[in-house]
């Protein structure tokens, strides 16, 4: 009897050991879970960004270098997503400024994802990798997609299916401003609404610029 009654005590309390060892395990595993779960972050509407220089003043006209391996980067509509500012010195397509000739793209290839050195600018009369002298395309080193920046960023050359999303700008001559003001189609790379996979969520996966009606610009030079 008192056998039995020992017996039952040790299975009882091996029982809560495993029970105890369990929790102990998964509190420990606990705090990885956040690398699985994706980050509620984003933004609920495209936000309306006067593009001003690393010093806080407006940028103008003169300040995108037309033609010129020098770009102008900023990021929109959230913190991770580089976009070109570029000023073709044409009249373009969707082109604003004195000339019609200012368009914005957003800088992560429809690829694979590649972002800024490796999807790069190159004006007229640049040598790509091949030799040919080409001018006036965006490529991506990373496998070789390239656009059309004065044909809203088409595809001249694959893999990419889709042409660079354009980040959709205003314009304003009395002070020779611009501001971005939404994404316009397709959709930025890797922006889909898992899991549901719409093509309408260029506002999630990322987190807002912590500026008030601002956001940052800097120059990228062309490495060769």
């Amino acid at each position: 009897m008192n056998d039995k009654k020992i017996d039952g005590s040790k299975r009882k309390f091996l029982k809560m050991v495993s029970i105890g060892s369990a929790v102990v395990a998964f509190a420990g595993f606990v705090p990885s879970l956040s690398f699985l779960i994706p980050r509620s972050v984003g933004l609920t509407s495209f936000p309306t960004l006067t593009l001003v220089k690393p010093d806080g003043t407006p940028i103008h006209t003169s300040d995108i270098l037309p033609n010129n391996a020098q770009i102008v980067l900023f990021q929109y509509p959230l913190s991770n997503e580089p976009s070109f500012l570029l000023n073709l010195n044409k009249s373009v397509p969707g082109g604003l400024g004195p000339k019609n000739s200012v368009v914005a793209y957003s800088a992560i290839c429809q690829h694979l994802g590649c972002e800024p050195p490796s999807i790069k600018y190159y004006p007229p009369g640049s040598k790509k990798v091949d030799k040919y002298v080409v001018g006036d395309y965006i490529h991506c080193a990373c496998h070789g997609s390239t656009y059309d920046p004065s044909d809203k960023a088409k595809i001249i050359t694959g893999p990419a299916k889709y042409p660079l999303p354009t980040v959709e700008l205003s314009y304003d001559s009395s002070t020779d401003t611009y501001k971005a003001t939404k994404m316009g189609k397709p959709v930025i790379y890797g922006r889909k609404d898992w899991p549901n996979g719409s093509l309408d969520n260029d506002l999630r996966g990322g987190d807002p610029i912590k500026t008030e009606g601002k956001t940052d610009v800097y120059i990228l030079t062309k490495t060769s």
